[in-house]
């Protein structure tokens, strides 16, 4: 993961194939990110060098240390020992002492202070003054817990309800139609009735508000520009619309497939790249939804990692990626069609401030609704998202 991988994609493949040892795999890995501000601050008071002098995994082994003392029920004792025994069975015995000796010395909530923040010193600025320090707060340290699953209803959404109520799962309705959170997950979402016969999806609830800004319904024609993994082109076609989804990276198309056919919709898929342009043989679109890529901040409860990868100049950088696509997908906006951008970030750069540069260099579209889910208010991502409407 520290070479770039994301968390989730890196667990799923390198995570023990069965529980308890899986699930306390992602509990580990996950609560690191999520706390690496507390887990590392506590390293840090007990270390002569740089934590980020250390070898990748002899800094890994001490965060695994560190976030098990302050985090975990383990055993003081047990927590250094499997620590040592991590560096050691990495071939790194020569850290050994390190390891032993500065994990004896960390104690539960030892950080304190701006030490003890849980996320980088610009987004705790920044969102400080955006949103006030006490609301800011709250959403970073809402960020250190584990997010509320949220799931779309592909038909019939009382059948789906009663079927995951029957099998003693706590689901609550939510105030979007066919949206269902559930608060705390026991088991694989695989293992949830109904999933294997194609009656849900997961989604993130704004996500979803983003998808309901094309007002999908049969007859409508709808381009999703960015299409993968594929959530919003679901909740489209769900919704009675012919979707054509769209996105630069073929195995990523290649697994929303798999979810097209698990949920039986009808969505044509192509590879494309925006950044050559406009696609030379489609026809126009009522609507063209644009789910652009960002810096994904807003989604940092979910992938937890986002936060200590990105830094401010990260998301000053974004827009010029973001109006090219937006440029070149407006192109299949049919006259009187509507056109929906969206980003899984709460900055203003990426958001608001790309959607007033492309109205001001395109005249014919108007914004016709916006939202922003920031601070987010039932565990959410925080998402951007508009609707313009082309004369």
């Amino acid at each position: 993961m520290e070479e770039g991988a994301h968390l989730e994609e890196v667990l799923a493949h390198e995570a023990p194939l069965q529980d308890p040892d899986r699930s306390l795999a992602w509990f580990l890995a996950y609560g690191i990110q999520r706390c690496r501000g507390r887990v590392d601050a506590a390293l840090r008071s007990n270390l002569r060098q740089p934590l980020e002098a250390l070898e990748p995994p002899v800094r890994a082994a001490l965060r695994l240390g560190s976030f098990e003392l302050q985090f975990a029920r383990t055993g003081q004792h047990a927590a250094v020992h499997q620590a040592v025994e991590v560096v050691k069975a990495l071939r790194l015995a020569r850290a050994s002492g390190l390891v032993n000796a500065v994990l004896r010395r960390v104690r539960p909530n030892q950080a304190k202070g701006a030490d003890a923040m849980d996320a980088p010193a610009w987004m705790y600025s920044r969102w400080g003054a955006r949103y006030g320090r006490e609301a800011a707060d709250a959403w970073l340290q809402q960020a250190t817990e584990p997010p509320p699953l949220f799931l779309v209803a592909n038909g019939d959404a009382d059948a789906f309800f009663d079927a995951v109520t029957a099998v003693g799962h706590a689901i609550e309705r939510t105030e979007t139609a066919k949206v269902f959170r559930i608060s705390e997950l026991r088991g694989r979402i695989e293992d949830l009735p109904g999933f294997a016969d194609g009656s849900f999806w997961v989604q993130d609830l704004a996500s979803v508000r983003v998808a309901d800004l094309a007002r999908a319904k049969a007859g409508q024609t709808i381009l999703d520009a960015c299409a993968a993994p594929g959530g919003k082109s679901f909740r489209m076609a769900e919704q009675g619309a012919t979707v054509f989804a769209a996105d630069r990276s073929q195995p990523r198309l290649d697994l929303m497939h798999d979810s097209i056919d698990r949920l039986s919709l009808d969505i044509r898929v192509k590879a494309h790249d925006w950044s050559t342009g406009a696609i030379a043989e489609a026809p126009t679109f009522d609507t063209v939804l644009v789910d652009a890529p960002c810096s994904a901040v807003g989604t940092l409860r979910r992938h937890p990692e986002i936060k200590w990868r990105r830094q401010l100049m990260d998301v000053l950088g974004m827009p010029v990626v973001q109006r090219e696509i937006l440029e070149n997908a407006a192109h299949h906006v049919s006259s009187g069609g509507a056109l929906v951008y969206a980003v899984c970030s709460p900055e203003p750069e990426e958001g608001p401030d790309v959607i007033a540069a492309f109205v001001q260099a395109h005249p014919e579209f108007t914004v016709e609704e916006s939202f922003v889910t920031a601070p987010p208010q039932s565990g959410e991502d925080a998402f951007y998202g508009a609707r313009l409407v082309r004369e």
